[in-house]
């Protein structure tokens, strides 16, 4: 009884007057019971005490309040192979307020819980272990402490006496090395004064010698520039005889240069006379077919009608196309102020422009469809309907009431003015001549018939490429190019386009150069950066362009990364697409025939995408793939984007 009441005075709060101390550990293991005995050096004043295992680090951590610990804090193996207590490590920690001793010890299997039991005898406190019966060998904490220290100064006992006798032995060796260096020294002195007597001689022998090579060589120059002044001589007689020779020649050669110049301006004299004679040909047939009518169309070719209505406040324009009008495919007004129809057209075409209209200013076909030029900031309202693009905005040129309408079709011009009786039915060349005379020109003839096809330039956009003479790496370099470069596109060739720099005609490789449209957004600024410093373009040019894209394949992208087998078909991705707000660029495939992009899911990345340019994604397609940026055309509502997707810096971008 008298004992339990001892164990709840230890485990309850205390008022500890003194300082307790553990003056030893014991553990000790039998067929009834195992545990840990610490010997306190009093029974008075005991402290608090508590336990804790952490199953994660296979530690059993023990804690006294106020306690001291006579061996020392620090660290104490035990037995490594032991299943219970491996080594402990000794130290002290606040814990609510309150200075603990903590002894952390690292246990085996055996032990694997902090519900063991606790008792007092006198002034031990036993810790009885609760665990398996396991590999177990008594120890007391002082002996283990004491035969390790006293290895310890055994070793350094070893340690001094063998180092004592290294150092003798080593003043032994240094003596002798010292005597053996003395006499060293005095036998290359006795061989530097028997080679100095040497070196003596030998030089006296020498400097006989080089006197009489001396002579020997003057000699042989006096002998030698009297063969060379004769040999001069002969070469200047030999050199006289040959000017005289390539004289001669050359006037001959000026004289039938002469003659081959005479020849060829006889030629083109010639060629002129016979392409004069074509050209009135062709005119006199162009001024036969506008006669007869219907030979020649009013509008450009594909364009069923232009219609304008104009009066009251209100300007209206129509258009009619021979291929029916979706207004998915209908986009801008851009910065540029051009509406863009995405509808197929001639690969060359003039520009139709209107002078008088405040809507439209001028028509033509560009590279994506049928483009609009708007005035600088109008945005008409915008509607198709039965395949006609309608656009309407307010007007305010014409102040009076009626309307002024007029309607272009390939076989001529239709006024009329609400204001006057029906006009008749006129034609293309009497509207011309009626609008020239006024100072608001409806249509411009000269614009419609003689402006020639504006060709699809082509810009530089690496820091510097080559232009070969053929298409391939290995063909002779004609020219350098620098990023802004224009160039002009003559023809696509495998992966070379053929392209005209000034008067030079060469190859440039595909993936250097890029149109305008397809530039990403810091390509953008780059090229106006450049433009401006060469004075080359003002700010807000446009330039037209005359060349259909290449029709658009419908591809199916597969994956070569992440977990799915990239030949299996991604089942709907045709009918959705990929979405680019829900993907991240990591890698661009550049170094190879054709250029690849590979994307990411964000929430997902173990799955992925391998997509090249043309490839289509969910509202649009890869427009373009450069080294480190991918340019997207997206078309959503019937508007047209560019979304530009850059690497990041920890994948190779740029900052």
């Amino acid at each position: 009884m008298m004992k339990k009441m001892l164990v709840l005075l230890f485990l309850a709060f205390a008022v500890v007057a003194g300082a307790a101390q553990i003056k030893d550990m014991k553990f000790v293991c039998d067929a009834k019971k195992c545990g840990i005995e610490f010997q306190f050096a009093s029974e008075d004043d005991l402290p608090t005490f508590f336990q804790k295992y952490d199953a994660s680090g296979k530690k059993l951590t023990v804690g006294f309040s106020g306690t001291e610990f006579a061996l020392g804090d620090g660290n104490y193996d035990i037995d490594a192979t032991s299943e219970w207590v491996k080594s402990m490590r000794v130290f002290r920690e606040k814990y609510r307020g309150m200075d603990f001793l903590k002894i952390e010890m690292a246990v085996g299997p055996s032990l694997a819980s902090d519900k063991n039991e606790i008792s007092l005898d006198n002034s031990n406190f036993l810790l009885k272990l609760k665990g398996n019966k396991g590999k177990a060998k008594a120890w007391t904490l002082s002996k283990i402490f004491a035969e390790k220290k006293k290895a310890a100064d055994k070793a350094a006992a070893e340690e001094k006496k063998a180092a004592e006798k290294q150092a003798l032995e080593d003043k032994k060796a240094a003596a002798k090395a010292a005597a053996e260096e003395k006499k060293r020294l005095a036998e290359e002195k006795k061989a530097a004064e028997k080679q100095a007597l040497e070196d003596k001689k030998a030089a006296a022998k020498a400097a006989a010698e080089e006197k009489k090579r001396l002579a020997e060589e003057k000699k042989a120059a006096e002998k030698q520039a009297l063969e060379d002044k004769k040999a001069a001589a002969k070469a200047a007689a030999e050199e006289k005889k040959r000017l005289a020779e390539e004289k001669k020649a050359a006037e001959k050669a000026a004289l039938e240069e002469k003659k081959r110049l005479a020849e060829e301006k006889k030629a083109a004299e010639k060629a002129a006379k016979e392409e004069a004679k074509r050209m009135a040909e062709e005119q006199k047939n162009l001024d036969k077919a506008i006669k007869e009518g219907g030979a020649i169309s009013a509008l450009l070719p594909s364009v069923k009608e232009f219609t304008v209505l104009m009066g009251s406040g209100m300007e209206q324009f129509r258009l009619v196309t021979d291929d029916a009008i979706d207004i998915k495919y209908v986009s801008g007004p851009d910065k540029a102020s051009i509406i863009t129809v995405g509808v197929a057209g001639p690969q060359k075409s003039p520009v139709f422009k209107i002078g008088a209209g405040s809507l439209v200013k001028s028509v033509t076909w560009g590279a994506n469809g049928l483009k609009l030029q708007l005035p600088v900031g109008l945005r008409p309202v915008m509607l198709v309907q039965d395949g006609a693009l309608v656009l309407q905005t307010t007007e305010s040129a014409i102040k009076k009431d009626g309307f002024i309408f007029w309607s272009a079709r390939p076989d001529g011009i239709f006024v009329r003015d609400w204001m006057k009786a029906a006009d008749a039915n006129q034609s293309f060349d009497s509207f011309v001549n009626k609008y020239d005379k006024d100072s608001k020109k409806i249509v411009s003839g000269a614009q419609v018939f003689h402006l020639k096809p504006v060709v699809r330039e082509l810009i530089v956009v690496e820091d510097e490429i080559d232009m070969y003479a053929g298409p391939n790496d290995n063909s002779q370099v004609i020219n350098r190019l620098v990023f802004g470069d224009r160039l002009v596109n003559l023809d696509l060739v495998g992966l070379y386009y053929k392209v005209q720099s000034g008067a030079r005609v060469g190859f440039v490789n595909r993936r250097s150069v890029s149109y305008k449209d397809e530039l990403s957004a810091v390509q953008q600024e780059r090229l106006k950066q450049v433009d401006k410093e060469r004075g080359e373009l003002a700010e807000g040019a446009v330039t037209i362009a005359s060349q259909l894209d290449g029709m658009y394949e419908d591809r199916v992208t597969y994956s070569s990364f992440g977990r799915r087998d990239p030949f299996v078909e991604v089942k709907g991705l045709v009918e959705e697409g990929i979405n680019i707000d829900q993907v991240e660029l990591v890698g661009i495939i550049w170094e190879s025939d054709v250029p690849m992009a590979i994307l990411v899911e964000s929430k997902n990345p173990s799955i992925s995408y391998t997509l090249k340019e043309g490839d289509k994604i969910l509202n649009g397609k890869v427009l373009k793939i450069t080294e480190t940026d991918v340019l997207f055309l997206i078309q959503e509502f019937g508007v047209s984007r560019r979304y530009s997707m850059g690497l990041p810096d920890k994948y190779g971008g740029k900052k």
